[in-house]
């Protein structure tokens, strides 16, 4: 247990340091790599299985889709569902649900943050300056899962595009994100942040309207249990159908923070154009002051001093030998996190893990770290 909540703390940490970035999209050219030519695609799962692992394959490559939803929620990380390793973590166990029916399920805190930690969770971002809207297609209609397209505002005039639009996309080019996001975090880095560029309205084709669709707006919440304060993601799935939609969140969340005492409230808001309920930060623009920046770097350390026990410290040492059971291995390791080799005193692989870890530790980087462990063995945090 102690090893699981390091890890979600660390996604808690990556989760607001991209939110506060989420507002700075923007795309760059880069040289194609390949011819445009007959790249059609059909469902979501295809085309993040293909992404993922070749990305320079396709970055400004003409790509095309049929019968995809248009949706203005996106995944907070677009394609997180999809990597090898979110699903084994979305996977719940019995003792995680609070109450379930034929027709839902409600989790408790650490069983939501595994589905959020696993690739669902949704956002909403506003036009930019340029009038230019990020949002998502998805062949299942499924916002956590889909694709980021960035629509171009003649585009929306000419066309009177709506969320829940049935369309084909003909000749998009695949752009990068010009966009500090999870830069130091490694089990996001292999995901591109790209985006389909849509800046004519001869690229979309409507083929149906109002298509219903799910999202699944997410937050951070810090709680009470006990004489313990905790940091879990909380989410709630969605069908845009629902009536009344924006006061059943709400309430939704409001119920869920004060739920058996947990005295919760929550970080960050989901919706950046109407706030869906009370969160310490409605937008990455309230984040950017010095004050703010300040403020969220004693967020951390709150963060860290909570999961990063003394005890979960001592598991984490333990552990991590049984992995990187070499001065080598240590030392890869250390390197691959940005730390010098200049820090350790040669010895057996146990007194280098605790060398690392606690140095990791005081320098505010045991997030890199165990992330990164994360990647290269997941099932040390799933014990």
């Amino acid at each position: 247990m102690e090893l699981s909540n390091a890890y979600k703390a660390t996604k808690v940490v990556e989760a607001i340091e991209n939110y506060s970035l989420a507002e700075l999209n923007t795309t760059t050219e880069v040289k194609p790599t390949h011819r445009s030519g007959d790249n059609w695609f059909y469902d979501d799962e295809d085309f993040w299985r293909q992404i993922i692992p070749n990305p320079d394959n396709f970055w400004n490559k003409k790509l095309s889709f049929r019968r995809f939803v248009l949706c203005d929620w996106i995944s907070r990380v677009p394609g997180l569902y999809w990597t090898k390793y979110s699903e084994g973590i979305r996977q719940h166990s019995q003792n995680e649900i609070a109450k379930q029916s034929k027709q839902w399920i409600e989790l408790y805190p650490l069983g939501k943050s595994k589905k959020v930690l696993g690739g669902i969770g949704t956002i909403l971002l506003p036009p930019n300056d340029e009038g230019k809207r990020l949002m998502s297609i998805s062949s299942s209609c499924n916002a956590s899962v889909g694709i980021p397209v960035l629509i171009f505002p003649d585009v929306f005039d000419s066309l009177n595009l709506k969320e829940g639009d049935g369309i084909d996309i003909i000749d998009a080019r695949w752009q990068p994100m010009d966009s500090n996001w999870s830069k130091r975090f490694a089990s996001t880095q292999g995901i591109p942040r790209g985006c389909l560029i849509v800046d004519s309205p001869e690229k979309i084709k409507i083929i149906k309207k109002d298509i219903p669709f799910s999202f699944h707006p997410f937050s951070i919440m810090e709680y009470q249990k006990g004489d313990a304060l905790l940091y879990d993601f909380v989410f709630l799935g969605v069908d845009n159908k629902l009536k009344n939609v924006q006061s059943e969140i709400e309430k939704f969340f409001t119920y869920y923070a004060s739920k058996e005492n947990r005295h919760g409230k929550y970080l960050l808001n989901p919706n950046m154009i109407q706030p869906l309920f009370e969160t310490q930060y409605n937008s990455p623009t309230e984040m950017q002051s010095a004050s703010e920046k300040a403020k969220l770097e004693l967020l951390y350390k709150r963060i860290r001093k909570e999961e990063f026990k003394k005890t979960t410290l001592n598991k984490l040492i333990e552990t991590l030998p049984h992995y990187y059971d070499s001065s080598v291995a240590i030392k890869r390791l250390a390197k691959s996190v940005g730390v010098s080799q200049a820090i350790f005193q040669e010895d057996n692989a146990a007194s280098m893990s605790a060398q690392l870890i606690n140095y990791c530790f005081d320098e505010n980087i045991i997030e890199e770290l165990t992330d990164r462990m994360y990647v290269e063995y997941p099932k040390i945090f799933n014990q």
